[in-house]
């Protein structure tokens, strides 16, 4: 009886040029796809940090004007030739050399604790636009009576326009103040770049008394 042994051959197989180029360009195609993704993802993250940034800087701008136009006094200031301005606010397109509109009074409650500063607690105000920069102005002394410059700090950049209008007496929006009186409130339109405009109205401590009014 006869056996007969067969024996099995160990076959190598391997990759064909095709298969190669296809998983190539299925490669191909993932890495791009995920630079493309990944792009997307870091153009999104700034395009979000760059808009909470614009909104936290509206806001602390808006906050700055809430404390300061709920601070307005009446308080008459001089100007730089010694004269006594006959006004507590002072308004008007291009005033202080701005843009758009611009404005200027005194308020109350700059925190000097204990009298330690050599000033008092009154503080001269103002608000511009130049090079589309909205600028927040003060003076450590009300009066003007020497050449000491304001100091300035930027609230805003790109503002495209500013726009002041005052509440009187019978609930009237006017778009000038020349009153010595205060106005009740102050509404601010202001227009920025790449945005829509943007409205806010804060109270002023005045009965807006206006004498022409009707």
């Amino acid at each position: 009886m006869s056996i007969t042994l067969k024996s099995h051959s160990n076959q190598q197989t391997g990759f064909t040029l095709l298969e190669v180029m296809v998983a190539l360009g299925i490669l191909g195609f993932i890495v791009v796809a995920s630079h493309q993704i990944l792009n997307t993802a870091i153009r999104t993250n700034e395009t979000s940090e760059e808009t909470i940034a614009e909104l936290n800087e509206l806001q602390t701008a808006f906050r700055l004007m809430d404390q300061d136009f709920s601070q307005m006094v009446q308080r008459m200031g001089r100007n730089e030739a010694g004269d006594r301005v006959e006004q507590y606010l002072i308004s008007g397109r291009y005033l202080m050399e701005s843009q758009y509109d611009g404005i200027a009074f005194i308020r109350d409650g700059w925190r000097n604790p204990a009298s330690l500063l050599p000033r008092s607690e009154l503080q001269a105000i103002a608000y511009r636009v130049v090079d589309d920069n909205l600028e927040r102005v003060y003076k450590v002394f009300v009066d003007s009576l020497d050449d000491t410059q304001p100091r300035k700090h930027i609230l805003l950049k790109n503002v495209e326009e500013l726009i002041f209008k005052y509440r009187g007496s019978k609930d009237k929006w006017l778009d000038k103040w020349s009153q010595k009186s205060l106005p009740r409130a102050i509404s601010i339109e202001m227009k920025l770049k790449d945005m829509e405009p943007i409205t806010r109205v804060f109270l002023v401590p005045g009965a807006g008394d206006v004498r022409d009014e009707k």
